[in-house]
This record gives structure tokens, sequence and C-alpha cells, in this order.
């Protein structure tokens, strides 16, 4: 099931693969499908793909900023959300290689979709979060599952994701290197 939370900062639905309400708090998961090398760093707005033993290379945006934005549309459900620790969890799955993907920030993990069950116990040694209201979490989330089952809302979401190109990697394009290569060649057919 996918879960879209109302983002009332940007007055549309931001798209979630999975939330688990654990003891410890949210644990809020992106899963991306790719293939190739991957580079990046949780600074970075665009990381990069690299395909064809690097003949091709696209860029995507960074998917710990994109489960971010997930994120800071749980914590505006309300008071409760807003103090619980929310982690940012980025798992990879299909035949890619993590090559150089950089993160620091606490609470936030990134790997491949086996490594799901390391990650779940890492947060388990991380102390029980405080609910106030289990109740208000289960109904939240119910209501999340709902609204991504909600064909209406599904279109928009995914309106204003191909309208921003989030999720379909971009070409990398190096005009002068590739003119600078033809041009060596030019010259060294010439007699």
């Amino acid at each position: 099931d996918l879960f879209a939370f109302t983002c009332y900062h940007c007055e549309s639905y931001s798209q979630i693969d999975l939330v688990v309400a654990t003891p410890q708090g949210l644990v809020v998961i992106e899963v991306k499908d790719y293939s190739g090398w991957l580079f990046g760093s949780e600074r970075q707005r665009y990381w990069t793909q690299i395909l064809n033993y690097g003949k091709e290379k696209y860029r995507f945006y960074n998917p710990i900023m994109q489960n971010a934005g997930h994120i800071k549309a749980l914590k505006e459900q309300s008071a409760q959300f807003a103090q619980l620790p929310i982690y940012n969890i980025v798992l990879f799955d299909g035949d890619c290689t993590l090559k150089d993907v950089s993160y620091s920030q606490f609470g936030t993990f990134v790997g491949y979709a086996n490594n799901i069950m390391r990650v779940l116990k890492t947060i388990k040694g991380f102390g029980e979060a405080e609910y106030t209201d289990k109740k208000e979490v289960a109904r939240v989330l119910r209501e999340a599952v709902r609204n991504g089952e909600n064909p209406a809302i599904v279109a928009s979401h995914v309106a204003d994701v191909q309208s921003r190109n989030w999720d379909c990697p971009q070409p990398v394009i190096h005009w002068f290197p590739r003119f600078f290569r033809i041009f060596r060649w030019r010259r060294w057919i010439r007699f």
C-alpha cells in the first residue's frame, strides 16, 4: 500500500512508500529501483546514475531529500507527529551498486533493500519514543492508506511528480568534452 499524506505547506499530497510505527518512532522508507553505479551525498540536490560502463550518465533527485519532504508532511499531521522521532530510510533494490554515497545525519540510513532488518535492529537500540496518542497515529496512517488508494489523489500526485521530473532520471550532457574529442579526432585524420 502507498501512503498519501496531505502536505499543508504545498497544498498537495506527499506519497510515501512505507511507514512503520515502532516503539522508537516512525520509520519512513523510500524504495528505489535502479541499476548501475550510484553516486551522491545527502547535501547534493541530484545524484548520478552511471550505466553502460560509464557511457551513459543520468541524474535523479536526491532520495534522502525526497524522503525528508515526506517526513515534513508527516510532521505537519499533528502536534504529536511533530514531536515523534522519524527515521529517514532509503533502500535501493535492483542491480545497482552504491559507489560513493555519503550521509551523516542522525536517523538517516541508505542501503540495499536486503539490509532492512539490520537498519531496524539499529533503530531498535535508540530508545523508546513518547507517543501521546497511539490511536491518533493509527487513524492518520489508516487515512493515508485510503488516500493512497484514491485514484484522483494518486493521479494528481503523479502529475505533480512528473512536472518536477523527480522520478525520471535525466541525462547528464557534457558538451565541451564531446566537442573536444571530435576536434582531436579530426586533427588526427588530416594529412
